[in-house]
C-alpha cells in the first residue's frame, strides 16, 4: 500500500468518524442511525471558545508564551484556579492560533489506544495526514505506543515544516500507567517542532526534575494564578458590573486568596445585593466551604426553571440541545443553553457554533450533590435517558456508561455484548475490560456473552490462564440475549475460545479439537467473519502440531471466503498457506499467497503490526531460502520472531525462532543460532501438547549445530566399526537427518514439513538411504540403522 494510499484511507475515516459525530449533535430521541464502529468527539478536539468579557491576564499570557518548540509547559493547580480559561486566552492571543491542537480528555481516554488516537487526530488537525503509519499501529496486540507508534509520530512531527502546540486538557483524569509511560517517553523525545502543554491538579509522573535542570520545561502554578487585586476589581466591576468600591474588592480578594472560582461565585452571589460588605465578610474557610457556601447562594439565586435544568443536565459530561432535550423529556434546552452562556453561568462552549458545552468541573461537581441530595430517585431516570440518546446517537461508550450509571446493568450488558468484539479489534481492550469491571459480578457471570467478550479480551492480551475461569463460566451460563458479533451459538464461542486459549498455551492438539468444533457449528453460521477466522487457526494449528497433509484443506477452504471478511484471519491464514505451498516445491503459489496477503494491507494497513502477520513474513523467508537469499531470509525471521512475541503464545514463539536459528547457522552466526534454539527449547518445555513438528524441528537445529560444533571426525586406527564409519561418511547430513525422523511417528509429508522440503524430495533422500544401506523399505531402514548405531 502506497503512502498517498494509506493517507487517503485515513483521512476518508476521519470525514466519516466528524460526519458521525455532527449527526449526533442533530439527533433527535427518535432517530436510529447506522451504528459507526468508531465516533471521534470534535468537540473534544477545539479549544474553548475565549470570552472576550472575561479579566485580561496578557502577564500569565506572557509567560505561556516563554514556552517554546521542543519544550514542555505544565499549568499544575487544583480545581477552578483558571487553568483552562488562561489556555483559551493564550490561543486567541497568538500570533498563528491555527497551529494550535488541543485536546480535552476525560476519564474514557484511559484506554492507551482511546488516548493515542485521539492526539494524533488532535495534531492531524493542525497538520493533516500527520501521524498516518502511528495510527494504524495503535493496537497491533503486544505493542505499547511506545513500540512503534510514539516513535513513528516523533519522527513526522520533525519533519513539519512549522512547529505546533499540542494542549492536552485536564491530564489529571488519566491514571493508565501505560499511558504516563508512553507520555513520559514523548516527554523526553519531544522534537523541536511540538510544544507540549499539559493542564493538569496535579504532577503527572514526568521527568520533572530532569527536564528543569535541562531547562525544557516551563510551568505555571497556583500562585502564579492568582488573581491579583487589580484583576479581582476588573472582575467584579467590569465583567459584572458589580460596582464595588476598591475596599470591598481587597476584602473580597483575601478571602477567596485570588482563587478564580471562589471570586466568580462570590461575584454571582453579590449581583443585586446592597449589603456587598456584610455578604463577603460572611465567607471564610477553605476551598470546599466556599464551594459550598457560595454554590448554593448562586443556585437559590436562579429561576426555577432554570435551577432545575442545571440541576439535571449536570449530569452530562457534554451538553448539547438535543441530549438535554431527550434528558428532561421536553423542548428549548439549545434555547436555555443560550441565556446560560450569555450570562457566563460556569457554561464553557465546546464548538465556535455553540452547539455544544460543559459545565465548569467545579460547578459540575456542585451540581451533582446537590441534585443527589433534594432529587436521588430522579438521578437513574435522568442517565437512563442519556444512555438511550447516546446509544441511538452511535455514542456506545457514553451509552454505556449512563446505563451503568443509571443501574440498568442489562441494557448495559446488552450494548457490551454487542459492541466487544468490534471494540476490541480496533486494539481497545482496555476500555472493554473497564465496561466489563463496572457490571456487577453476577450480570457478567449469568451472560454467556459477557463471559467470552471477558475470556476473549483476556486472550487478546496474552492472559490465557486468567481467561480459562471465563469460558468455564460461559459453558455454565445462558445467552441473555442474541449473539450481536455473528457467532452462531454460545457453543460455537466457547469452542472458539478454547480453541484461542489452547493455541496460546501451546497446546495444540486441543486447540485444533476445539477449533474443528467451532468450525463445524459455524459452517451455517450467518457470516463469514468467524469461518475466515476458524479456518485459519484450525489449518496454522494442525500445521504447527504436525499434521500438514490435514491442514491445506482447512486453509483453503477459509481463503475462498469472503476477501474482506476477516483481514487478520485472512492474513494469518494466506501466510501459512503460502508455507505448505513452498514445502511442496510450489514457488509460484506461494508466491501468489504472498501477493495476495500483501493487497490486504491495501484495506487493513494495521495489519503490518499484526501479531498474525508473523505467518507471511515466515513465509517470505522460504522463499528467500529458495533464492538462496539467506541474509533477507534472517531478516525476515527477525520480524516474523518480533511480531510473534506480540501475541503468540510459546508454539508460535518457538516456530519462528527455530526457523531463524537454522538460517543463522547456515549463515554461519552459530552463537546466535545457539541462542535461538535455547530460547525455543525453554519456551516448548512451557506447552501442554505442542505436537510433533515443533520438536522435531528443533531436534534437527540441535542436531546441525553439533555437528558444526563437533565437525565430522577423522578416520581412527582404534575404530573397530568400520561398516559404520563408511556409512556415516557416505550418508549425507540431510539423509542422516531424514533417517533419524524415519524412527519417529512422522509421515513423509510431515517429515518434510520437519525438514523445510517437499515430500518429494523427503521421498528421493529416502530412496537413497534404502539404497546406501542395502534394505527396501522404511521398517527396514530404522532397524538397520539401529543395528549400526546410526540412530
Amino acid at each position: 500500500m502506497t503512502k498517498q494510499r494509506a493517507g487517503a484511507e485515513l483521512a476518508r475515516l476521519g470525514r466519516d468518524r466528524t460526519e458521525t459525530a455532527e449527526r449526533a449533535a442533530r439527533l433527535g430521541p427518535g432517530d436510529e442511525p447506522a451504528l459507526a464502529p468508531v465516533v471521534l468527539l470534535e468537540t473534544k478536539l477545539q479549544p474553548p471558545a475565549h470570552r472576550v468579557a472575561f479579566v485580561p491576564r496578557p502577564r500569565l499570557v506572557a509567560l505561556l508564551d516563554q514556552g517554546s518548540p521542543g519544550q514542555l509547559t505544565l499549568v499544575d493547580a487544583p480545581a477552578g484556579w483558571g487553568k483552562t480559561s488562561l489556555l483559551a486566552e493564550w490561543h486567541a492571543a497568538a500570533r498563528d492560533p491555527a497551529s494550535f491542537a488541543w485536546l480535552a480528555l476525560d476519564v474514557s481516554d484511559n484506554d492507551p489506544v482511546r488516548f493515542w488516537t485521539y492526539v494524533i487526530e488532535a495534531l492531524r488537525s493542525v497538520a493533516p495526514g500527520l501521524g498516518e503509519l502511528a495510527l494504524a499501529a495503535l493496537g497491533a496486540p503486544g505493542t505499547t505506543a511506545i513500540d512503534i507508534t510514539l516513535p513513528a509520530l516523533v519522527n513526522d512531527l520533525a519533519a513539519l515544516d512549522s512547529p505546533v502546540v499540542l494542549v492536552l486538557d485536564d491530564y489529571h483524569l488519566v491514571t493508565n500507567p501505560e499511558v504516563h509511560e508512553a507520555m513520559a517517553f514523548l516527554v523526553e523525545h519531544l522534537p523541536p517542532t511540538l510544544h507540549l502543554v499539559v493542564a493538569t491538579r496535579h504532577d503527572p509522573p514526568f521527568p520533572l526534575a530532569r527536564l528543569r535542570v535541562r531547562r525544557q520545561v516551563v510551568e505555571v502554578r497556583t500562585d502564579d494564578l492568582r488573581f491579583t487585586e487589580q484583576e479581582t476589581l476588573v472582575l467584579a466591576n467590569a465583567v459584572f458590573g458589580l460596582s464595588l468600591d476598591p475596599a470591598d474588592a481587597l476584602r473580597l480578594h483575601r478571602r477567596t486568596e485570588g482563587w478564580a472560582a471562589g471570586l466568580r461565585l462570590a461575584a454571582h452571589s453579590l449581583r443585586g445585593r446592597n449589603d456587598a460588605a456584610d455578604f463577603i465578610s460572611a465567607f471564610a474557610g477553605d476551598d470546599r466551604h466556599i464551594v459550598d457556601y457560595l454554590g448554593s447562594e448562586v443556585l437559590d439565586a436562579q429561576p426555577p426553571a432554570l435551577r432545575r435544568f442545571l440541576l439535571r443536565t449536570s449530569i452530562l459530561e457534554r451538553l448539547s440541545g438535543p441530549l438535554c432535550d431527550a434528558v428532561l423529556a421536553s423542548s428549548g434546552s439549545a434555547r436555555m443553553l443560550e441565556v446560560i452562556d450569555r450570562n457566563n453561568l460556569f457554561l464553557v462552549p465546546l464548538d465556535n457554533r455553540r452547539q455544544w458545552y460543559r459545565y465548569h468541573h467545579l460547578f459540575a461537581e456542585l451540581l451533582r450533590h446537590e441534585l443527589g441530595r433534594s432529587d436521588p430517585e430522579l438521578v437513574p431516570e435522568l442517565h437512563r435517558r442519556a444512555s438511550a440518546w447516546c446509544r441511538q446517537a452511535g455514542l456506545i461508550s457514553e451509552g454505556i456508561h449512563h446505563a451503568i450509571a443509571a443501574g440498568a446493568f442489562d441494557e448495559a450488558g446488552e450494548q457490551i455484548a454487542r459492541h466487544w468484539l468490534i471494540t476490541v479489534d480496533q486494539g481497545r481492550q482496555h476500555t472493554v475490560m473497564a465496561w466489563l469491571d463496572a457490571l456487577p459480578h453476577a450480570t457478567v457471570e449469568g451472560d454467556a456473552r459477557l463471559c467470552l467478550a471477558r475470556a476473549m479480551t483476556l486472550l487478546s492480551v496474552g492472559r490465557p490462564n486468567e481467561a480459562d475461569r471465563w469460558i468455564a463460566t460461559a459453558t455454565r451460563a445462558e445467552a441473555a440475549g442474541p449473539l450481536w458479533d455473528g457467532m452462531s451459538s454460545v457453543e460455537s464461542g466457547v469452542a472458539f475460545a478454547r480453541s484461542m486459549e489452547g493455541a496460546l498455551a501451546g497446546d495444540l492438539v486441543e486447540a485444533a479439537d476445539a477449533a474443528l468444533r467451532a468450525l463445524e457449528l459455524e459452517r451455517q453460521g450467518p457470516t463469514p467473519f468467524w469461518r475466515v477466522a476458524l479456518g485459519a487457526i484450525v489449518g496454522s494449528v494442525l500445521y504447527l502440531a504436525g499434521r500438514a497433509d490435514e491442514a491445506a484443506g482447512y486453509l483453503d477452504e477459509s481463503l475462498a471466503a469472503e476477501a474482506g471478511a476477516n483481514g487478520m484471519g485472512l492474513a494469518y491464514g494466506l501466510g501459512f498457506r503460502s508455507l505448505l505451498h513452498a514445502e511442496d516445491g510450489d514457488l509460484a503459489a506461494a508466491e501468489d499467497a504472498l501477493v495476495r496477503a500483501g493487497r490486504l494491507l491495501g484495506d487493513h494497513p494495521a495489519l503490518a503490526e499484526h501479531f498474525a502477520w508473523y505467518a507471511v513474513h515466515v513465509a517470505t523467508a522460504y522463499l528467500h531460502e529458495h533464492r538462496d537469499r539467506l541474509v533477507e531470509a534472517a531478516k525476515e525471521l527477525e520480524r516474523a520472531t518480533t511480531l510473534a512475541r506480540r501475541g503468540g503464545g510459546p508454539a508460535q514463539i518457538s516456530f519462528c525462532l527455530i526457523a531463524w536459528g537454522r538460517v543463522r547457522l547456515a549463515l554461519g552466526e552459530r552463537t546466535a543460532a545457539a541462542d535461538a534454539a535455547h530460547e525455543a527449547r525453554q519456551l516448548l518445555a512451557t506447552c501442554r501438547n505442542p505436537g510433533t513438528l515443533l520438536p522435531a524441528r528443533l531436534d534437527m537445529l540441535e542436531c546441525a549445530l553439533r555437528r558444526r560444533h563437533v565437525g565430522q571426525p577423522p578416520p581412527s586406527p582404534f575404530d573397530h566399526a568400520p561398516a559404520r564409519r563408511s556409512l556415516v561418511q557416505e550418508l549425507s547430513d540431510r539423509e542422516l537427518d531424514v533417517l533419524r525422523l524415519l524412527a519417529g511417528p512422522l509421515s513423509i509429508r510431515e517429515i518434510g514439513a520437519a525438514l523445510y522440503v517437499s515430500h518429494n524430495t523427503v521421498k528421493t533422500h529416502a530412496r537413497g538411504i534404502y539404497r546406501k544401506l542395502g534394505v527396501n523399505n522404511r521398517e527396514e531402514a530404522v532397524a538397520r540403522a539401529r543395528d549400526l548405531g546410526l540412530d
